[in-house]
């Protein structure tokens, strides 16, 4: 059953035809509401399971906050990995089990080289994520740099990565450098450095952890550029609980990969769309969680373009504990 759920879902790189994903999401969606205990005992809580589904907007998205207390998973079997999500002190941590990472790998491979279709010698600068460990985005970019190699990556040692990059980007004068960023660390990366080079690009995700602020879009921006002015600056929008990815480039709106939609509902009603042209809470389906949980409400503000395309506007508060409230009796 997943095996030709999976293959329904790898064929959408390649199918134009907007109703094959629905008709996937559907295939998903009923799988999962059977096979998955805590989305079913959700959708029975919430009344969802007589409601009839024909669109992308009647599937039931259940809070983020789950991957926290429970372990979602559809079906029954042994993870060969759990990502955990990077979180800050005192913070429990999202759990994301895998099946399988080859899927996982196969799926973000191909997702990013839809966006990027040149080569590049990858560095990552991901300190908290790399203290943190289990983190899947540090697992993404170790599989995409294709050797692995830990020297790639970063913590504090700035001088180290901006001799990396300058012996990097001089071994070679058709080299390509990608420089993958957690937002604070690359902010603080061009107080100090700076480097003019066209074929320098970054990527900058995540937020600032531990630094009792978050930064708009623009402003995050404005800030790298003055450290790389030549430089493509783009941001990549993921987390643990997902297998796919967006990107979005300097205009800050991120466009979904093939196996994502994106919606957003009501403040004060998540079972509704918000009204059209407002923004709203964000809800991501993403068919490349087969063996978890597809169909997900997060805690991001957004405004949705379309189904494919939408901007980031910051974070509910308090959405912790409006989860914990629900999961008592689920």
């Amino acid at each position: 059953m997943t095996m030709d759920i999976k293959n329904r879902v790898k064929q959408l790189f390649e199918d134009q035809d907007e109703n094959s994903f629905l008709l996937t999401a559907l295939a998903v969606y009923r799988y999962q509401s059977e096979s998955n205990k805590v989305y079913r005992r959700y959708l029975d809580l919430m009344g969802y399971t007589d409601k009839p589904i024909t669109s992308l907007h009647d599937i039931p998205l259940m809070p983020i906050s789950f991957f926290k207390h429970h372990k979602v998973i559809s079906g029954d079997w042994d993870a060969e990995t759990v990502f955990k999500s990077s979180g800050t002190m005192g913070m429990l941590r999202s759990l994301h089990h895998v099946k399988s990472l080859g899927w996982y790998n196969e799926i973000s491979h191909r997702i990013f080289y839809s966006f990027y279709n040149k080569r590049y010698e990858m560095l990552a600068l991901l300190p908290s994520y790399l203290e943190n460990g289990d983190s899947s985005l540090v697992h993404m970019v170790k599989h995409l740099t294709e050797d692995g190699d830990v020297n790639r990556f970063h913590l504090y040692d700035f001088n180290l990565l901006h001799k990396q990059i300058l012996q990097k980007l001089n071994s070679d004068d058709n080299a390509k450098v990608l420089l993958w960023g957690v937002t604070y660390a690359l902010l603080d990366f061009v107080e100090t450095f700076k480097i003019d080079d066209e074929r320098l690009e970054i990527i900058f995700t995540g937020g600032m952890k531990r630094r009792g602020e978050e930064l708009d879009f623009d402003t995050v921006i404005d800030r790298l550029s003055k450290g790389f002015p030549s430089s493509k600056i783009a941001a990549e929008y993921g987390m643990t609980e997902l297998f796919s990815q967006a990107y979005a480039q300097s205009d800050g709106v991120y466009h979904v990969a093939k196996t994502m939609r994106v919606l957003t509902k009501d403040f004060n009603d998540l079972t509704s769309p918000s009204k059209t042209g407002k923004s709203g809470q964000l809800g991501i389906i993403d068919l490349a969680n087969v063996d978890t949980l597809a169909f997900i409400q997060t805690d991001d503000i957004a405004h949705c373009h379309n189904d494919k395309k939408f901007e980031l506007y910051g974070r509910m508060t308090n959405s912790d504990l409006r989860g914990c409230n629900m999961l008592y009796e689920v």
